[in-house]
């Protein structure tokens, strides 16, 4: 999956596309945007972190976190036994008219009466919808099944969650995300190679200071965690799937030197490329490092 904006296609014999996490092990998905709406929905376990637009939440069994349209977010999950949970990607055509919607819908904190049953009402669709959805094998009606609750949970969403239009915070306008995406994707380009502030803002026509601000300004963080986020992305993939030593993945993914890779593997997934590797090793004939 690549991570930036990202065009998502509904599965073909419903509107909506359903992902289904159950991994035990350590992830990180940087940071992205994309024109669907995303709910993210706890069944077991818990989401350590997810990022929207400058706040960050912590997510348990049964919570549910909307994210916007274009809402730049990301998520991370430490190690867990008996994790599991779904994204649930609305494309953005299916809800919005004209003018595009947003929502406010994190049952996280949430103590209003009434909301909390109007929560409750969208968890039991989630879970029957999630039901059908592993189910729809075994029913040749299941394409109708599933339709008819995407549409369901559209109307809720709609009746409930709805914000004002006054309420609606201006976050990232078309203009500002044109430009985050012409940058993120000439990093994902150009990971591997020597980046550098600098660089990047004569790619661009623009002063280093000025990129320095817009870039935590709209993602949230510097562009040079940024930059670290997609090498570690793309690195640990190579070190979870090949035999390449350490120092070779480190230097074929932009990291100065194994010193560097390191240290940002380590603040992730809490152990060096080498620990991680030997406690999870997932390919065959690998040598130890």
């Amino acid at each position: 999956m690549e991570y930036k904006y990202e065009l998502v296609q509904a599965d073909n014999h419903f509107p909506l596309k359903i992902i289904v996490h159950s991994s035990n092990e350590p992830a990180y998905i940087p940071r992205h945007w994309h024109d669907s709406i995303e709910i993210s929905y706890v069944l077991s376990g818990k989401i350590d972190n997810i990022y929207i637009d400058g706040a960050s939440y912590s997510s348990k069994e049964g919570d549910i976190v909307l994210i916007n349209s274009n809402a730049i977010h990301s998520f991370s999950v430490a190690k867990g036994q008996g994790r599991e949970a779904i994204t649930v990607l609305i494309p953005s055509e299916f809800v919005n008219g004209s003018n595009p919607i947003s929502f406010d819908c994190i049952s996280i904190f949430e103590t209003n009466e009434q909301r909390l049953q109007h929560f409750a009402e969208l968890r039991d669709l989630l879970n029957t919808l999630f039901a059908a959805y592993l189910n729809q094998h075994n029913d040749p009606l299941a394409h109708i099944h599933l339709t008819s609750l995407s549409y369901k949970l559209v109307y809720l969403l709609l009746m409930h969650f709805k914000m004002d239009h006054e309420s609606i915070r201006g976050f990232n306008s078309d203009k500002y995300l044109e430009r985050l995406t012409l940058i993120t994707d000439y990093i994902k380009k150009n990971y591997d190679q020597s980046l550098s502030l600098y660089s990047i803002a004569q790619v661009f026509g623009l002063s280093p200071e000025y990129l320095s601000r817009f870039f935590v300004k709209h993602v949230g963080m510097t562009l040079f965690q940024y930059i670290n986020a997609i090498r570690l992305e793309r690195s640990f993939r190579v070190l979870m799937n090949t035999d390449h030593s350490i120092i070779q993945i480190a230097l074929e993914h932009g990291f100065p030197n194994e010193k560097s890779f390191a240290r940002v593997f380590k603040k992730v997934y809490q152990a060096t490329p080498h620990q991680y590797r030997k406690e999870n090793k997932r390919y065959s004939g690998a040598r130890s490092q």
